[in-house]
């Protein structure tokens, strides 16, 4: 065997001065020559020295001898070499420059795995720190995993309280923090401060930082006094035991300032900030990004004290340097620009704010995008968009404070460009997902269409007694949890192009209004906080409306108008819930559109795109001054937004053909085992822990009571409708009216239906926070079966009969002109900040329904089959009419029916039609 011996002495030639000094100070302490990996290691000893004395002018030089010697003596993925390498990239990290860490640390970790393994320390530590890094940039989504990652290995090997598994604990606390999670974050820094506290001591400087964490989380609830307490002790022990100019000092000197501008203590902020800053321009240099939020912090405690002028000039420095080092789409950018706005705004410069504010717009949906993109769970996708809301709040408090062209054309862009932003990603890629002929998104699609339909019937299951199986049911939804919202972020790293398509489409208004046909307008309604900027303050929630006319005439080109606080309107959607009288429904016209009553009635036609919980407000029974149902006065047009009216580009519904009608379901039975197998199921359900499946619904409804007229509607419907060539529509009743069937005929590259109507049972169920965060799990529809699932039974498919919401996003009804859900309550769901509501008409919408028409509210069977008909036949007339045409004229042909039911708007008003593209 041969032996290849250490390196000898004539073979270690030092690549600069400080591995010559690093190789004299060895041979004259050791006995022997030193070997390459002692002179390495030699090097990366005094790396880590500097950086731990907060040192880091001489580590370059070092790191970079230290990763050429080792790549020339040792190889590229010798242990010690690899070190020196992220070294190299940690100083990168600190100086800010996040490009150059990047490669370094990724080549750093991938050659941890293949030598070392996933789980050893080493490997781990790179995991660590290239989650680090992407949280510094801003890529909160692709840190997470990351973080989660390194935490769960760190404590099945290390154990629960080894240093580095705190480590871990408090950098997922971190992240949770930049994200606004303060909930989850809060256990984890108490966490690792306690362990830390109690393992390393109160003087340890990984202690000291846990006690600033949890003091600025506990700043961000607004809970001063013990923020205080805990930034006071942290500044007085660091300076003691690491000095004045350590960077944990600093960084708790910095709290302090923070939470003494909070509370309008400027004098002592003021002195702390000052000195914080200084030090750090003189250890770190002017653009250190930690440099730079100690000259974003000073600026903001100047605009606080209306010390305009001081705080533009520091702005401006900070937001140029952050650009430089950062990127423009960073969050701490994005946030300077912002701040910088005020400043502007007060000092009377709004041409210069319009133009930073319009920037930010196009930035800040860049890096959402990125968000959306990338982050694992739903509900902090969600919560990052309403945490962004400020921006367009300040873009919508201009306007109304100065309604001039610009602003007002500004706030029109933002409104049109914002409004159920992840809506649109979504049904993006689920177009990708139905269209693509790639094996990789076939096999994507088809495992997170299989792990949707298991979260929704794991979600629904019964809360078992013993703590044992609580705690085994809360492990398979997470699981089931977690696979979905991997594969979803997996599908979204696919559709890039389409991702790119929605960035690209910056809509304006003068796109929309090009749109609009003459004598109508768009009404286009939106929540929003009303903002203060002499003390940066919001205010609590109002409605703001904006409407665009197809032709203005003499009037305004766009008009912005605050509707006053949500919190009446409220109370009168209840009230008009409660007494369904004309009263009421006059009551909350007023309440709502009192303001701008005079400018609506000039229109013969009125697109209205809802927002929040008007999305549940059904505006055709709405009653305006002169008492008439206000779909009598004029034609009202629904859709979920103004970017609606601009065509996309491309049309399916051509491929669309035919229709298909459920009704008369046999919620008692499933499919004969004959008839089952001739449909292969789109996507074979997991059937683990059904047996107890859905007895939620059961407890909730007692079952799906038979609704005998379904059947006749879905007949009556069927036919009515006719092809040119001579096609018939799809009947589906009793046993036939499957989950299987209806999955099967509308799986990806299937030709969809023109038309597709069910008549059954919808359902939603008000969340429950120990049940799911993904309120898609809670909505759906009854169909064949399903009050034998109830009973934990099984169709021959392993199909349970409850279509739920998750799972209908998974359909194929690319092109479809009209899905009617004659059901009770379709339109329902949880109502979201941001996308609107979450339910049937969001699912049907991501899987490509043109056009939806769904219900506000329970219906009378046999009437709902009258309307139905009635629809039908006026919209399959020819020359065929828009079914919102359709409806309109039904809706007034019962108004002014002979028959006093047909005239209650119990009856005709729960119909509403959503438009698309």
């Amino acid at each position: 065997m041969l032996l290849i011996a250490a390196s000898p002495a004539w073979a270690l030639e030092p690549v600069g001065p400080a591995s010559e000094i690093a190789l004299q100070a060895l041979r004259t302490q050791g006995d022997g020559e030193p070997t390459a990996e002692d002179l390495v290691d030699a090097l990366n000893y005094a790396t880590t020295g500097f950086f731990r004395d907060g040192k880091y002018d001489p580590v370059e030089t070092i790191a970079r001898e230290a990763l050429a010697l080792g790549e020339r003596d040792l190889g590229r993925e010798h242990q010690v070499t690899l070190t020196a390498l992220s070294n190299l990239a940690l100083l990168h990290y600190i100086k800010g420059r996040y490009g150059e860490a990047e490669p370094l640390y990724l080549r750093a970790l991938e050659a941890s795995e293949r030598t070392l393994g996933r789980d050893h320390p080493n490997t781990l530590t790179g995991v660590g720190n290239l989650a680090a890094l992407y949280r510094a940039q801003g890529r909160y989504g692709e840190a997470e995993p990351l973080y989660l990652r390194a935490l769960e290995a760190r404590e099945r090997v290390l154990g629960q309280d080894h240093p580095d598994t705190l480590t871990s604990v408090n950098n997922l606390a971190l992240l949770y923090k930049n994200q606004g999670r303060y909930a989850e974050a809060e256990p984890l820094f108490v966490r690792a401060f306690e362990a830390r506290k109690r393992i390393l001591g109160e003087d340890h400087s990984d202690t000291l930082g846990s006690i600033h964490n949890l003091a600025f989380l506990y700043e961000a609830q607004n809970r001063y006094s013990e923020a205080e307490s805990l930034y006071m002790h942290a500044l007085k022990v660091s300076e003691r035991v690491l000095g004045q100019d350590h960077s944990q000092t600093l960084a708790s000197l910095i709290g302090l300032a923070n939470l003494y501008h909070s509370q309008g203590r400027y004098g002592e902020a003021e002195s702390l900030s000052v000195r914080a800053l200084e030090a750090h321009e003189r250890i770190l240099g002017r653009n250190h990004p930690q440099t730079l939020i100690s000259v974003n912090n000073l600026a903001g405690l100047y605009q606080a004290q209306s010390r305009y002028n001081e705080a533009e000039s520091l702005f401006m420095h900070a937001l140029e340097g952050r650009q430089r080092v950062l990127s423009q789409d960073h969050p701490d950018t994005l946030a300077t620009q912002l701040n910088l706005v005020g400043v502007l705004i007060n000092r009377g410069r709004r041409n210069r704010a319009l133009r930073e504010l319009r920037r930010v717009d196009g930035r800040l949906r860049r890096f959402i995008g990125i968000q959306l993109d990338t982050t694992h769970r739903e509900q902090v996708r969600r919560g990052r968009l309403v945490f962004e809301s400020s921006f367009q709040d300040i873009v919508f408090g201009l306007a109304l404070q100065h309604p001039d062209p610009d602003t007002l054309g500004l706030a029109a862009d933002v409104l049109l460009r914002w409004k159920r932003l992840a809506g649109e990603a979504e049904a993006l890629i689920a177009r990708l997902v139905r269209t693509s002929p790639d094996p990789q998104v076939i096999k994507l699609a088809k495992d997170l269409s299989k792990h949707r339909a298991e979260l929704s019937r794991l979600v629904n299951l019964p809360v078992p007694e013993k703590k044992a199986a609580i705690a085994a049911r809360k492990t398979a939804i997470t699981d089931a949890q977690a696979a979905v919202e991997r594969l979803e972020v997996e599908l979204a790293g696919l559709s890039r192009k389409f991702q790119g398509h929605l960035a690209s489409r910056t809509v304006d208004w003068q796109q929309v209004r090009s749109e609009l046909p003459r004598g109508s307008a768009l009404l286009s309604l939106r929540a929003f906080q009303p903002v203060d900027f002499k003390t940066r303050d919001f205010g609590k929630p109002h409605w703001l409306a904006l409407l665009i006319p197809a032709d203005p005439g003499n009037g305004p080109e766009l008009l912005l108008q605050d509707l006053g606080p949500i919190a009446p309107t409220t109370q009168a959607q209840i009230d008009l819930r409660k007494t369904g009288s004309k009263e009421s429904a006059q009551a909350l016209y007023r309440q709502l559109f009192g303001k701008l009553d005079a400018e609506l009635t000039k229109y013969d036609r009125l697109y209205i795109a809802a927002d929040g919980a008007l999305d549940l407000v059904a505006f055709a029974r709405l009653v305006t001054p002169d008492g008439r149902y206000w779909i009598e006065r004029q034609e009202l047009r629904q859709i979920q937004n103004g970017r609606d009216l601009v065509k996309s580009g491309s049309d399916t519904a051509s491929v669309a053909k035919g229709m298909i009608a459920y009704g008369g379901v046999d919620y008692a039975n499933f499919p004969t085992a004959g008839t089952a197998s001739s449909i292969s199921a789109a996507t074979p359900p997991a059937t683990d822990g059904l047996i107890a499946m859905n007895r939620r619904l059961r407890d909730e409804r007692e079952g799906f009571k038979n609704l005998k007229f379904t059947g006749r509607e879905a007949k009556a419907v069927s036919q009515l409708y006719g092809d040119p060539d001579g096609r018939k529509a799809e009947v589906w009743r009793g046993r036939d009216a499957s989950e299987t069937r209806l999955k099967s005929r509308l799986k990806s590259l299937v030709s969809p239906p023109r038309i597709l109507h069910l008549a059954t049972h919808g359902f939603f169920f008000e969340r429950k926070s120990e049940h799911t965060e993904r309120p898609m799990t809670l909505a759906g529809l009854a169909l064949a079966g399903a009050n034998a699932g109830l009973r934990g039974k099984l169709g021959p498919t392993g199909e349970d009969g409850v279509l739920y919401a998750l799972e209908v996003q998974d359909l194929n009804l690319e092109g479809t002109e009209l899905v009617t859900l004659s059901a009770c309550n379709t339109g329902q769901g949880e109502v979201d900040y941001s996308e609107g509501v979450y339910g049937l008409v969001r699912a049907f919408r991501i899987a490509g329904a043109r056009n939806l028409l769904m219900t506000l509210w329970p219906l009378n069977d046999r009437r709902a089959m009258d309307f139905m008909r009635d629809f039908y036949a006026n919209w399959l007339q020819y020359p065929k009419p828009h079914p919102v045409e359709a409806l309109r004229k039904t809706q007034l042909d019962w108004i002014r029916a002979q028959d006093s039911k047909r005239r209650d708007p119990s009856y005709w008003a729960p119909y509403v039609l959503i438009e698309g593209r």
